[in-house]
């Protein structure tokens, strides 16, 4: 009896320190110089029906005060003697200003959520930025705060699911570490997000995770892998570029192993980051080696997601024409000075800028020749209605990578979150991802019509109906784009709209020529990005 009891003990006490350490031996995997060598996440949830949420930037701030000024980032009251000129904020938020959300706003979106899609939803994609900004020179956030609203956030998502088998995949946002932006390989912040994160982290990822907060897992229909987008930023100085070892390759390596394991395993890929990649962000050699990456594994890469940007939107690169996407998008910003670092996006002359940038991305798809001047469009293919799309733009099909940015629950413009459907049959050869619906929430309009009511989001769009897609393949994302830009200024007007969540109607030239009304956006370009 005895030897049993202590074999009994010797086995708890070492699944205990196991998990305790981070992973269970058997198949954590291994990390070495060249990287983690990954192993298959070892869960098979079964809950499939066909439906996903997208939800990213919350942005809490839990010194947000209702009644303040905006002047104060929003965590002052206005003094009696400046009450009349100062613009006050909401209870729930305060759209269009340089103010974090306050903890309840995302209390209640997830509490909507859970009343209209708990039921429906297989798993959640959760792509960052949790912590606030530091937008108020008299109150500097601190790494303490950084952790406690990640945690707030994580015991959030607990209280809502945690009694579901609905699979949560996290990821961390440049605002989620401290200092931000700049993780390093094994950072101490990765074992306490490891601890709030424990019951989403594979055991088998667990050594990936502590070494570079990345990791994947399965749902029942995807794998998706979720990455630590840091460590390719410009503004991560603590990481070499993605040519020299260290994290960022590791990264790459391990990015590219996972993808040929879902290969060998026949089971497609959903990946998950915060900062989407692209020549303003990314190194250079981050942004070539991701672009290749996700080419080279386009049959098993169902679609990207990213966050970051609080614009709803997508991304489309020709991984074979770099060099052109690249010498184009910063000759744009030297001598246009497209987005600044140094200044929030939602500043109207930096949205028309970006949208520029965006539409001059879509027609650039195409180009055979490196364009010297970007109204160098003559060498376009004809409109889509008069050719064949495949006959004339396979090289770009061949090589085409596509990124889906969501807005965020931040309401830099409104609050906002996705749901994505898919054909989860499980007859299907693979299972396709048909469309989102985009929903929002008018927060202004709501606490004055409904005060003290819970907030209920509304339908914004869906790309079926709106866009007339059947699906979003990177090939029907690259159509849309191009009958937007050379067919149908009507729906690329729609499509910005959409961009801004409906706040930014009058900001550009071509939506109401006849308005010369701006939206007004406070112009407080003092120091410190939106993002």
């Amino acid at each position: 009896m005895l030897p049993r009891v202590l074999l009994l003990c010797v086995a708890v006490f070492t699944t205990w320190w196991c998990l305790f350490r981070g992973g269970i031996p058997d198949d954590a995997g291994s990390c070495g110089p060249d990287g983690c060598i990954p192993s298959s996440p070892n869960r098979t949830p079964t809950r499939r029906h066909g439906y996903f949420l997208h939800i990213t930037d919350t942005h809490m701030d839990e010194n947000y005060v209702a009644s303040a000024s905006v002047g104060s980032a929003c965590h002052r009251k206005a003094r009696p003697e400046d009450e009349e000129r100062m613009k006050r904020v909401g209870y729930l938020g305060a759209p269009g200003k340089r103010c974090d959300a306050p903890v309840e706003l995302t209390k209640q979106t997830l509490q909507w959520i859970a009343r209209e899609w708990k039921d429906k939803l297989d798993f959640v994609i959760w792509t960052g930025d949790n912590s606030r900004h530091d937008w108020d020179r008299k109150d500097l956030r601190n790494r303490n705060q950084v952790l406690q609203l990640n945690k707030i956030a994580a015991d959030m998502m607990t209280d809502v699911f945690g009694d579901t088998d609905i699979t949560i995949i996290p990821c961390l946002g440049n605002n989620d570490v401290y200092p931000h932006n700049r993780p390093v390989d094994h950072d101490s912040i990765y074992h306490f997000y490891q601890q709030i994160w424990n019951k989403w982290i594979p055991p088998s990822q667990r050594q990936a995770f502590q070494k570079g907060g990345y990791f994947a897992t399965d749902t029942a229909s995807y794998r998706v892998l979720s990455l630590n987008s840091m460590y390719f930023l410009k503004r991560n100085k603590r990481v070499k570029n993605c040519r020299k070892s260290g994290p960022a390759r590791d990264h790459l390596i391990w990015l590219e192993q996972e993808l040929q394991r879902a290969r060998d395993d026949k089971t497609q890929v959903v990946i998950i980051g915060h900062v989407p990649p692209s020549p303003r962000d990314y190194r250079k050699t981050c942004f070539r080696e991701y672009l290749r990456i996700s080419s080279e594994y386009k049959d098993i890469i169902t679609s990207q997601h990213y966050g970051h940007l609080n614009m709803d939107h997508f991304l489309l690169y020709d991984a074979d024409h770099l060099d052109v996407i690249q010498e184009y998008d910063m000759q744009q910003q030297n001598q246009q000075h497209l987005i600044t670092n140094n200044s929030p996006i939602r500043i109207t002359r930096n949205i028309e800028r970006y949208v520029d940038w965006l539409r001059d991305l879509y027609l650039s798809m195409g180009l055979e020749e490196n364009p010297t001047s970007l109204l160098n469009y003559q060498n376009m293919a004809a409109p889509l209605k008069d050719k064949n799309l495949d006959g004339d733009y396979d090289d770009v099909l061949d090589s085409l990578v596509a990124v889906q940015v969501s807005p965020s629950v931040l309401p830099v413009y409104y609050p906002s979150i996705r749901i994505y459907r898919y054909n989860a049959s499980s007859s299907a050869p693979m299972p396709t991802l048909l469309g989102y619906d985009q929903y929002y929430a008018n927060i202004t309009r709501w606490e004055l019509e409904h005060p003290g009511e819970p907030l209920e989001y509304a339908i914004e769009y869906t790309t079926e109906s709106d866009y007339g897609l059947k699906d979003l393949s990177p090939r029907s994302l690259f159509k849309l784009a191009k009958h937007m830009i050379e067919e149908d200024d009507a729906m690329w007007n729609q499509y910005t709209r959409n961009m801004f969540v409906r706040t930014q109607n009058e900001t550009f030239p071509g939506y109401d020529e006849d308005d010369d009304d701006d939206d007004d956006e406070d112009g407080d370009d003092d120091g410190e990005d939106s993002f």
